[in-house]
């Protein structure tokens, strides 16, 4: 993983591959093709479960980027406005794809423009962004936590561990 500073931690790689590894099979297992669809309740085998908890990998890359956040964030200064403008640019367009391709997709279906629209809005707020989008609704409520989260941390770091 490279930070905009150039540092990387190539002993995080294995940690991010098997993110993508849970998600992926996630998705495998319950897209419209496999026959499976959403279950009740996981395998009985402890590690399979992993497997069929599509968020455990979604949390895991979380829990990684919250990580790498503290690693390259100690002690520094952070100029937020830079900082938010560096995560648009980075998530913004291909999310933006998705919601225009989503939406072309249900235009032609004869879905009503204006719900799916009020979907996106919300979205800000609430996790309904398509196509997984919900994870990245999720992330930016972190970013916009982020001046509140280095505050407290900096004041008395025990305030962290209460939050959490």
């Amino acid at each position: 993983m490279k930070s905009t500073d150039g540092r990387y931690w190539i002993a995080l790689d294995h940690v991010r591959a098997l993110a993508a590894l849970l998600v992926f099979c996630w998705h495998f297992l319950h897209g419209p093709a496999s026959g499976v669809g959403p279950r009740e309740g996981a395998p009985a085998i402890f590690p399979l479960a992993l497997f069929d908890e599509g968020h455990t990998g979604v949390a895991l890359f979380m829990t990684l980027s919250g990580y790498l956040f503290a690693k390259l964030l100690d002690g520094r200064k952070v100029h937020f406005p830079g900082f938010l403008w560096n995560r648009l640019l980075r998530l913004a367009p291909l999310l933006v794809a998705v919601f225009t391709l989503v939406g072309a997709l249900g235009w032609m279906r004869g879905d009503e423009v204006g719900a799916y629209l009020r979907t996106l809005v919300s979205g800000f707020v609430l996790p309904t962004w398509p196509n997984g989008g919900w994870s990245i609704a999720t992330e930016l409520h972190f970013y916009l936590l982020l001046p509140l989260i280095l505050w407290a941390g900096r004041r008395r770091p025990e305030w962290l561990l209460a939050a959490v």
